[in-house]
């Protein structure tokens, strides 16, 4: 229970879910964390560092948006300050489509809309590595870095957020060639579905606010799993607690699929 026992952990996105769950794994196994979201967020965040402070957790909340380079920079520099430097960073935060397009092909989506995505899920998450790394080789004790990429790099199915998601897994693998020398990791993780609100959203977009028939597309979904249950974000949070222990010493460049399976038979391997 002490597999990160002293580690100084940002997470953005850390706000709900899967930067949530994975914030309330890394307190549990001894980790110190800053979470990063966006000043709307903050409520939420304040309930979550409440809940953690509340269990004995060393937690803050740093207000920053991913998609301003200005304010990740300063929001990395805020939260390293407060946990008095970065051993992990975890880049969390990313959507699935601009609200206003929602979910559909590239065919006919609008480019600021395309933008918008890769702004967010590639521009931020290569903002927020760059900086965490950047403060990491200050310091001189190497570090880990997890990003969030998807099942969606390998399976083109989800017009912009496949195209995103493929860039962030090159951008792991590129990092993760480039950060070698100074003994940080770069590594992925790639989730097929996940039960989170951004699912939720999801599946009420494909079909409405009918319970039962949000159930039966949950449903449907796991179907296609090899082992028939959707992940949870609990299973995500232990695939970036092992990335970040020691027990990943030797991993770094490389793609983690807990996704019940879904990667090896239908999604590209």
């Amino acid at each position: 229970m002490a597999r990160l026992e002293g580690k100084r952990t940002i997470i953005t996105g850390g706000a709900s879910g899967l930067g949530a769950a994975i914030a309330r794994r890394f307190v549990e196994e001894g980790a110190t964390v800053a979470l990063i979201d966006l000043p709307q967020m903050s409520e939420r965040a304040g309930v979550l560092v409440d809940e953690l402070s509340a269990g004995g957790a060393h937690a803050h909340f740093i207000a920053g948006d991913v998609i301003d380079a200005e304010s990740i920079r300063a929001a990395v520099d805020r939260a390293a300050t407060a946990l008095g430097g970065v051993d992990n960073c975890v880049a969390s935060a990313g959507v699935a489509a601009h609200p206003q397009a929602g979910f559909r092909g590239l065919l006919d989506l609008e480019p600021e809309h395309f933008d918008f995505v890769h702004n967010v899920n590639v521009r931020g998450v290569f903002l927020t590595a760059q900086r965490a790394a950047q403060l990491m080789i200050a310091a001189g004790r190497g570090g880990s870095i997890v990003t969030l990429a998807s099942i969606a790099a390998k399976r083109p199915s989800a017009g912009v957020y496949s195209v995103s998601k493929a860039a962030v897994w090159m951008l792991t693998r590129s990092l993760a060639g480039e950060l070698g020398a100074y003994g940080i990791r770069v590594n992925a993780i790639g989730p097929a579905y996940v039960t989170t609100e951004m699912l939720a959203g999801i599946a009420k977009q494909a079909v409405g606010d009918d319970p039962q028939a949000q159930q039966d597309w949950y449903d449907q979904r796991a179907a296609q799993l090899p082992l028939g249950a959707l992940p949870t974000p609990l299973d995500i949070a232990n695939a970036a607690l092992f990335l970040c222990s020691d027990e990943a010493a030797s991993f770094t460049g490389s793609i983690l699929h807990p996704d019940g399976g879904m990667t090896s038979t239908t999604g590209g391997g």
